[in-house]
Formats: C-alpha cells, sequence, structure tokens
C-alpha cells in the first residue's frame, strides 16, 4: 500500500529503503563506520529497521554511503525521538559532515558503483 503525500496511513507495512552518504573528516573513517554499526543496532534494538543487513560502502572519493531498510516510512522520524539514536547521530555529526548522493562522482552514472566493505561486522544489526 502506497500512501498519497498527505494522506496519514498510519498501519503501511511498506520497508523504507535509506541512502545517506557521508564526507569523514580526516583519519576518521573507521570511526564513522563504528558509530554507524552503534546506530543500526540501536534501531534494531527499537524495531526501526528491518533484519536485512545494512551495506556500508565507500566511493572513490574516500566518503562512505550507508544503505539500509527502515521498517515503515515513519521509522526514521520516530528514531529521532530516541535518546540513545540522537547522541549517536550527534556523536557521527562530529566526526563527518553528510553529503548529497548527488555530488559523489558514481552517482553521475546510469549504475551507481561502489566499494562495498566487507572488514567490519554486522554487529547487532
Amino acid at each position: 500500500m502506497v500512501c498519497p503525500r498527505g494522506a496519514g496511513c498510519r498501519g503501511s507495512t511498506l520497508a523504507t529503503s535509506i541512502i545517506v552518504s557521508y564526507r569523514p573528516f580526516p583519519g576518521r573513517t573507521d570511526l564513522v563506520v563504528s558509530l554507524l554499526l552503534e546506530s543500526y543496532a540501536a534501531m534494531a534494538r527499537a524495531g526501526l529497521i528491518t533484519a536485512r543487513r545494512p551495506w556500508i560502502m565507500n566511493s572513490e572519493s574516500g566518503d562512505v554511503v550507508a544503505a539500509f531498510e527502515m521498517t515503515d516510512e515513519f521509522s526514521f522520524s520516530e528514531s529521532e525521538k530516541i535518546r540513545e539514536i540522537s547522541v549517536l547521530r550527534a556523536r557521527l555529526m562530529g566526526v563527518c559532515e553528510r553529503v548529497p548522493l548527488s555530488q559523489l562522482s558514481e552517482t553521475a552514472a546510469p549504475f551507481a558503483q561502489f566499494q562495498t566493505t566487507t572488514g567490519y561486522a554486522a554487529s547487532g544489526a
């Protein structure tokens, strides 16, 4: 079921995919990934993301691209109300900045290709 904009369909069971890109401050890439994994684990405990493993990828320029699946279209706004998740996001923003996906050179092609980061465990998510 797809809800028309503004219709307020609260009972939807459709998952929502989120893709975010982060530009780590120098030397902070591993910390960005670690904080992302902690955030995913916290969102999983809160029932806000699906059991699907989040993807953490690297762009050619060194940006970190994260893709994950929220349980529904309301989960992201719900996550803002959970202190643990808000604290982790604040810590994340202390070591990187969010950048629009359109700024990544990979997104200029019909098929964006990123290096999949496989060296990180899926801990808790």
